[in-house]
């Protein structure tokens, strides 16, 4: 993995087409988390495993290297700041598999799902999983992570009661 290459950088798990992101200013706010996770996937200790995020990131054309070129313009620490979003999904996951301990066929709904990578994470093949997003961003999460069986994409947002 070279982050010096911009689109062409690809991490294990590339697909065929390359998707590109159109959604203005949300789509950072997408693919921060899902970039962070997968350049840890690719860590030989890796605290949080997430193959499913190096795949999607494979998909997806954009220039991710803009997003580290950022981080490490505005922290002191990047490395650090790139451990954030791990650390923030490691936590969730964690605190989903102890609920999942006393309730294995649960049911999850993920509000603002964005293109997060957790039901592939912590999946115990029991549970029942919602995405919920906005329609734009659901169409985008669709071409990229395969809804399965127990994990189904909802198109709506949150304030939406009907």
């Amino acid at each position: 993995m070279k982050e010096s290459e911009g689109r062409q950088t690809t991490l294990s798990g590339a697909g065929s087409e390359k998707i590109e992101i159109g959604l203005g200013g949300v789509a950072e706010t997408l693919v921060l988390p899902l970039w962070f996770r997968a350049k840890h996937n690719e860590k030989q200790n890796a605290l949080l495993l997430d193959p499913m995020a190096s795949k999607v990131i494979s998909r997806v054309d954009y220039d991710f290297a803009r997003i580290d070129r950022s981080m490490h313009r505005i922290s002191l620490l990047p490395e650090l700041s790139d451990l954030y979003w791990v650390i923030r999904a490691k936590n969730f996951d964690d605190a989903v598999k102890e609920f999942m301990d006393r309730h294995p066929k649960a049911v999850v709904v993920n509000i603002g799902a964005g293109l997060d990578t957790a039901f592939y994470r912590v999946d115990n093949g029991y549970i029942r999983w919602y995405e919920l997003d906005l329609p734009d961003v659901i169409d985008l999460r669709k071409k990229l992570i395969p809804e399965t069986d127990r994990c189904t994409c909802i198109a709506k947002s949150v304030f939406d009661f009907s």
